[in-house]
């Protein structure tokens, strides 16, 4: 057994994730102590700005960021700053110097994640990174590990409690997008700039890593579809309503040929009865198809300080423990170059509202162009918009058909002088159609 006396800690970043974790660590310091067997000791913490008030030790801070991954005195560093820049370098040459890590960074996993997991793997060492993907929600290892026995046969993620916030009030409120978005900003939910949620690439990075955990590569971000939801209007939630489903923005991964998935983000319409559709507010979900465990689903806070530290310090008691052991690290395949399908292969059910002159035969035009690309028609929902200027609108649900034939439907829509405007589509997940 290890003759270690303590656990030397270095953190990178002290924001709303690292004041949780350090909290955690001091409240909890006797649970934790107990678990590795021997306390975690607080080294130093790299912070950007020094002249700002913290309530912690001022002698642990510092802003020479690269003094902590340099330090030989510290075990492992808590990467908690975010991004690639200088997250990477800072990472890289913690593992160089003989530090497990542990980091909380879905980007920086999403693009170098095998790079990394490869060197810590030939440093006999952990890199952890639960907290990447789901905040508090134990995830990755339940698929690193008690799943791992399991061919994946489809993942769905609500991965983005931000986004996840929005679509409830707007489907709850009736509420616009903009309107809600101010509020969720005021609330700090979402950030001033507020793209990389709602236009879908955090939930693309943090779909990457499980992809990469689930199917034993990482697929190129690049090869990921993404759509986000800014584009969304409270109309499609009136719909959803009447035709029975929910919206949720997803990140999807299933695989088409061995070495190969279809991965994508995009804003859904999902049946009541499947019970993603009923995760609202900042939860997150993953549901996954195992072809021996069948269904299961692990829900919960994905965001906030709190229920991410949780994660952080579940992955660093983890490493403690390997270090007591002697242990080798926590080596998984996370290889590279795992092929990616383009959406246009995608077979899947949609939802179409467009805008049309009120006159005859427009229901039987409209027909003819689907009936030419191969779409088939679940359900359809007319209305009059305007009876002095004869504008209508037509809903459609599809049954599952090639994306490629869909969007080709929609071409040819276009060019019909009695259709006025493609008003919104969205893919539909759901089994029955």
């Amino acid at each position: 057994m290890s003759q270690q006396k303590s656990l030397r800690v270095g953190f990178l970043g002290f924001g709303t994730v690292g004041s949780g974790v350090f909290r955690m660590l001091q409240d909890n310091y006797a649970a934790v102590t107990d678990r590795i067997g021997f306390p975690v000791e607080i080294v130093k913490i790299g912070i950007r700005d020094l002249s700002k008030s913290r309530d912690v030790d001022q002698s642990l801070l510092t802003d020479d960021l690269e003094s902590i991954v340099n330090d030989p005195s510290i075990d492992v560093v808590l990467e908690l700053i975010g991004g690639i820049d200088p997250a990477e370098k800072l990472v890289e040459t913690a593992l160089l110097n003989k530090k497990s890590v542990v980091t909380a960074n879905k980007e920086l996993m999403a693009k170098q994640g095998s790079r990394l997991v490869h060197l810590a793997k030939e440093g006999q060492l952990d890199l952890h990174f639960e907290a990447a993907v789901g905040g508090g929600i134990p995830l990755i290892q339940p698929i690193k590990h008690q799943l791992s026995g399991n061919d994946v046969l489809k993942l769905i993620g609500i991965l983005n409690g931000t986004c996840n916030y929005i679509l409830t009030r707007m489907d709850l409120e009736g509420s616009d997008l903009a309107e809600v978005l101010k509020d969720a900003q005021a609330l700090g939910f979402a950030e001033a700039d507020p793209t990389n949620d709602v236009e879908g690439f955090d939930t693309l990075y943090k779909l990457a890593v499980l992809t990469a955990i689930a199917y034993g590569k990482l697929p190129d971000v690049s090869g990921i579809y993404r759509q986000g939801i800014s584009g969304l209007k409270s109309e499609e939630f009136k719909y959803a309503e009447i035709l029975g489903y929910k919206i949720k923005l997803l990140g999807i991964v299933e695989p088409v040929a061995d070495g190969k998935v279809l991965a994508r983000v995009h804003p859904t319409f999902v049946p009541l009865s499947h019970p993603i559709s009923s995760v609202n507010g900042v939860n997150n979900a993953v549901w996954l198809h195992g072809d021996f465990v069948g269904d299961i689903m692990f829900s919960g806070k994905g965001a906030g300080g709190d229920p991410t530290a949780s994660a952080v310090v579940g992955d660093l008691i983890d490493v403690g423990r390997n270090m007591a052991a002697n242990g080798p690290g926590s080596a998984i395949p996370f290889g590279v170059g795992l092929e990616t399908e383009s959406i246009n292969e995608l077979s899947s059910g949609y939802y179409l509202r467009i805008r049309v002159n009120d006159q005859p035969k427009v229901l039987g035009e409209i027909a003819m162009v689907f009936g030419e690309q191969e779409v088939s028609l679940s359900a359809m929902e007319m209305k009059v918009l305007d009876p002095l200027a004869k504008v209508g609108e037509i809903v459609f649900l599809t049954h599952k058909c090639k994306e490629k034939n869909f969007q080709q439907a929609i071409t040819e829509l276009k060019k019909l002088a009695s259709v006025r405007s493609i008003e919104a589509f969205l893919r539909v997940e759901d089994d029955r159609l």
